[in-house]
């Protein structure tokens, strides 16, 4: 992980970020517009390579590049919007579409910036954008593959990812809850070096371009559906009387991990509410005082839900009960962003279901 440019850029204060990133946002729309336009019709072999719907492609990718440097700016953390590009990069690359267009779509988004920034603020808004253009041609590691079949565990894993990928969910299904019936695995294994591990690899092999979002989905909503197979079957510890409430933040729609979450906080005797996806704030802390909650676990996804992260947050401090209970959050969105857990009112941070677990745990003190 690169922490060489993960922290406060100097110079501008919360709430100037703050105002920066309310005026990106609010303009988002018209800004992506600008630069997309400028792309197409000063390089003509971007034009070409995206036609006919040129303009309308990069219109949408510069719309969620903005909304990126947008939540990067509030964070204050310039390697979150430097992490997006170089992802983005290496998505480019493996769907042979040349770097270059996309360094070309950050310049022309300068262009843009430079023009609707206020003058006080433009240098520190072209800082973010140069880090991401600084990084933008280094080589780039592939990530590995998140499966081994040297182990029974690993062999378990890589069939049950290729009945996944022959679209055959009883065959993956058989695979799991037929090594776990005959005591080959246990439940919480299946969750640490199967399920985990196989959806790690399915997301690797979309940004990699060897899987359609169809097949991704699939593959999810398959895992899910074995989740809730092997649900009756976790080995839960004795309740200690502890509660915690899980939910994914609005804008959110991936909500695997945090159900993969609340089992195993209920595996280790806690009385675990899974929400699901896309939760409003507002809604969160109702749930929060109805459940009679001790730990509430946030999931993000994506940069642009650090804000609702931090949105849900203060509704939650809102309630009388949420000012005592413990908030714990997780996900791909803090990833490379060092302690801002801290500063968007969290008490805690996890970086996978295990550990969120162990955090929890001390945060309430069980």
């Amino acid at each position: 992980m690169q922490r060489d440019i993960d922290h406060h850029s100097p110079g501008e204060s919360i709430e100037q970020r703050r105002f920066i990133a309310q005026l990106l946002l609010a303009s988002h729309e018209q800004i992506a517009s600008q630069a997309a336009t400028m792309l197409v019709e000063r390089w003509e072999d971007i034009a070409a390579r995206y036609k006919p719907l040129a303009f309308d492609r990069w219109c949408e990718n510069l719309q969620g590049r903005v909304a990126d440097l947008a939540s990067s700016i509030h964070a204050g953390r310039p390697q979150v919007f430097v992490r997006q590009v170089i992802w983005s990069a290496v998505a480019f690359e493996k769907r042979g579409v040349p770097r270059d267009d996309l360094q070309r779509s950050l310049d022309v988004l300068g262009e843009v910036l430079d023009r609707n920034i206020p003058a006080e603020d433009r240098a520190y808004v072209m800082g973010y954008l140069r880090e991401a253009g600084k990084e933008l041609y280094k080589p780039v590691v592939e990530p590995p593959m998140n499966l081994s079949i040297e182990t029974p565990q690993g062999e378990t894993g890589a069939r049950y990812l290729l009945a996944v990928l022959e679209g055959d969910r009883f065959a993956a299904s058989r695979v799991v809850t037929d090594a776990v019936a005959a005591k080959r695995i246990g439940v919480r294994e299946v969750y640490e070096q199967v399920l985990g591990p196989v959806q790690q690899e399915l997301g690797r092999l979309w940004h990699m371009n060897d899987l359609t979002v169809a097949e991704e989905h699939f593959a999810t909503a398959t895992t899910a559906m074995v989740m809730s197979q092997l649900y009756p079957h976790l080995p839960r510890k004795p309740r200690h009387g502890k509660v915690v409430v899980a939910a994914s933040v609005q804008g959110n729609q991936h909500d695997l991990g945090v159900r993969m979450v609340c089992d195993y906080f209920e595996m280790e005797g806690w009385r675990a509410v899974y929400l699901g996806a896309n939760v409003p704030g507002p809604d969160l802390g109702i749930a929060v005082e109805h459940f009679g909650c001790d730990l509430l676990c946030l999931s993000a996804y994506l940069p642009t839900q650090l804000r609702a992260v931090e949105d849900t947050i203060a509704c939650v401090r809102g309630h009388e009960a949420g000012q005592r209970c413990k908030v714990l959050v997780g996900g791909p969105a803090f990833l490379g962003a060092d302690v801002l857990w801290r500063e968007i009112g969290a008490d805690g941070y996890a970086q996978s279901a295990q550990d969120a677990v162990s955090v929890g745990a001390r945060l309430v003190g069980v």
